[in-house]
C-alpha cells in the first residue's frame, strides 16, 4: 500500500528522469564513451537529489540489456546502431525506471519507432483491473504492424520499495499465462523491447552488475565484510556495480567476482538478441495511486 509520502516520492523520483532525459538525451554520440554517459547520468541523479536506484545500462546493438561499464572500460559508441539507455532513480527506496533508444545514424528507426508506439499505446490501457497480459497483447500488435518482433523473454515489471523486480511480470507478447492485473495502489515499469530477430535474448557470460543476495558474513574474510557491509548501507537490496566501490575499496572487481562466484552476490549477466540483430527498447513507470494513473517518468 503506497502512503501520500511514497507517492510524493515517486513523483520526485519521475521528475528526476524526466529532467534527466531532456538534459543528456543526446548525450550518446557516436565517439561518446560509455563510461562517461553512465557517470555523466549518475551524477545528475545524486546533483537532483536522488540515488541511482541500478547501474546506468548501455546495452548498443544487439545487446539488450545489464550491460553497465566496468572501470576499465574505455570503449565508445560506434558510428551506427542503437543505443539503449535505461536508469532508474529512488528516493528513499521509491523506485522509478526508464529508458530510451539512440538511433546514431537514422539507420534502425523503425525499430525505435515501433518501440516507442508500443509503449504509448500500452500505456494508454493501463488502469486497476486491467489484465497485464493486456499489454502484451498490444505491444504484439505494434510489432506485426512494423514487421518487426518483440522479445518475448524480457518484460516489463512490478515495482515495490528496494525492489525493482517485485514478482509480477508485464509481457511484451499476448502470454495467456500471465495471471496478474493492474492494482491501486501499485508501480509498474512497462518496457516493450523490438527486434529484426528472432525476438529472444540469451545470457552471456558477462556480469557487470550485481546485487546482495546473502547479508551472512560467516565466511568472509575482513576485506569481504568491509564490502558487504558498505553494500548493505548503501544499496540494500538495489543492484550495483564495481564501478561504485572502486574508489572505496582496493581490488573491489576481485572482491565482487569471488563474491559472485561463492553465491553471496546475485549477477546480471548480459542479454544479447540470440540470432545477433540489433533491438530497441522503450521504457516509463506508471503508479496507480487513488485509483488514478499517473505516468511519472513522463
Amino acid at each position: 500500500m503506497l502512503s501520500e509520502e511514497d507517492f510524493r516520492r515517486l513523483l520526485a523520483a519521475g521528475d528526476i528522469a524526466r529532467r534527466i532525459k531532456r538534459e543528456l538525451g543526446k548525450i550518446a554520440k557516436p565517439g561518446a564513451r560509455v563510461r562517461d554517459i553512465a557517470e555523466a547520468i549518475e551524477a545528475r541523479i545524486r546533483d537532483l537529489g536522488g540515488s541511482p536506484a541500478f547501474p546506468v545500462n548501455i546495452s548498443i546493438g544487439s545487446t539488450a540489456a545489464h550491460y553497465t561499464p566496468t572501470v576499465s572500460d574505455n570503449s565508445v559508441l560506434p558510428e551506427s546502431g542503437l543505443v539503449k539507455i535505461d536508469f532508474g532513480v529512488h528516493i528513499d527506496g521509491m523506485i522509478v525506471d526508464t529508458a530510451y533508444t539512440v538511433d546514431l545514424d537514422d539507420t534502425y528507426r523503425v525499430l525505435v519507432e515501433a518501440a516507442r508506439e508500443a509503449l504509448d499505446r500500452a500505456l494508454s490501457i493501463v488502469k486497476p483491473g486491467v489484465a497485464l497480459r493486456e499489454v502484451g497483447k498490444v505491444v504484439q500488435q505494434v510489432a506485426r504492424k512494423y514487421e518487426v518482433k518483440p522479445i518475448r523473454n524480457l518484460s516489463g515489471h512490478r515495482i515495490d520499495r528496494y525492489n525493482l523486480h517485485a514478482g509480477e511480470s508485464v509481457p511484451n507478447y499476448n502470454d495467456l499465462l500471465t495471471p496478474w492485473r493492474f492494482k491501486d495502489n501499485s508501480i509498474y515499469a512497462i518496457e516493450p523491447f523490438m527486434t529484426t530477430g528472432a525476438g529472444m535474448v540469451s545470457e552471456d557470460k558477462t556480469v557487470t552488475i550485481y546485487a546482495l543476495k546473502s547479508g551472512k558474513l560467516k565466511g568472509l574474510r575482513s576485506s569481504e565484510i568491509e564490502v558487504v557491509k558498505h553494500i548493505i548501507s548503501e544499496y540494500k537490496t538495489l543492484p550495483f556495480c564495481e564501478r561504485w566501490l572502486s574508489n572505496r575499496f582496493r581490488d573491489a572487481g576481485k572482491i565482487l567476482d569471488s563474491l559472485y562466484r561463492r553465491k553471496f552476490l546475485r549477477g546480471y549477466p548480459v542479454l544479447t538478441e540470440v540470432s545477433g540483430s540489433p533491438v530497441s527498447q522503450a521504457e516509463d513507470t506508471v503508479v496507480i495511486y487513488g485509483g488514478e494513473v499517473h505516468i511519472v517518468t513522463r
